[in-house]
């Protein structure tokens, strides 16, 4: 009997869902797709090259998370960005990023630590260009999980990965008003980790939450 070819078969809808919706949520986390956006799902599938099956199934999850709302039977905007939210999740980071940087002093690599500080001086340009920005909020965004994983506590790092996502948002939002502010305060975030100052790192993380809490006003 001939048997099936494995690589005939069709893809997994779920996988295929997954990645429709890994690929809009990234737009939406980028900026590349602004508030109040449309999400156009023949768009999005022809561009994943699937169906528009596995797409409306990405964008449910989306809406669902709250990056997306349905307006109708049809249209599926981006959601707005709440200054609100923000605000209320820049008073839990202080505390739990701030108690991370505290516990990661005495943990954390010295190697890593080099990694961040040569990534801090290929940033440390006068005028950054568009790719620049988005590597620096990349760069951002693994510099805080390294201290939450140096930390070690799984709780802790489960909790932060719920607010990921609006975080996200806020940290590409933020990242081209405050590009060297941002740069100046990620680097006495390491030099006190470096120099496994627990008090100090603290410190420094927490003033970095306030100066981004305070900063909120340039994205309203």
């Amino acid at each position: 009997m001939h048997r099936r070819n494995r690589s005939s078969r069709p893809p997994n809808p779920t996988s295929l869902a997954d990645a429709a919706y890994e690929a809009i949520k990234e737009d939406i986390i980028s900026g590349k797709l602004v508030p109040n956006a449309v999400i156009l799902e023949q768009e999005w599938a022809d561009r994943l090259q699937m169906s528009r099956t596995p797409v409306r199934e990405g964008v449910k999850r989306l809406e669902h998370e709250h990056l997306a709302r349905r307006i109708g039977q049809r249209a599926v905007l981006v959601s707005e960005v709440s200054v609100g939210e923000f605000l209320e999740i820049c008073e839990i980071r202080g505390l739990l990023e701030g108690y991370a940087a505290r516990t990661a002093a005495d943990k954390i690599s010295s190697q890593d630590l080099d990694k961040f500080e040569e990534e801090f001086a290929v940033l440390d340009v006068p005028t950054p260009t568009a790719e620049t920005v988005h590597r620096a909020s990349r760069v951002d965004r693994e510099f805080h999980q390294l201290i939450l994983d140096a930390a070690g506590n799984q709780e802790l790092i489960v909790i932060m990965s719920r607010l990921n996502d609006m975080i996200n948002r806020l940290r590409f939002a933020l990242t081209p008003t405050r590009y060297h502010d941002s740069l100046r305060e990620h680097r006495a975030i390491l030099d006190a980790l470096r120099g496994r100052d627990a008090e100090g790192a603290q410190l420094a993380m927490r003033h970095h939450i306030e100066a981004v809490r305070r900063s909120l006003h340039l994205i309203r």
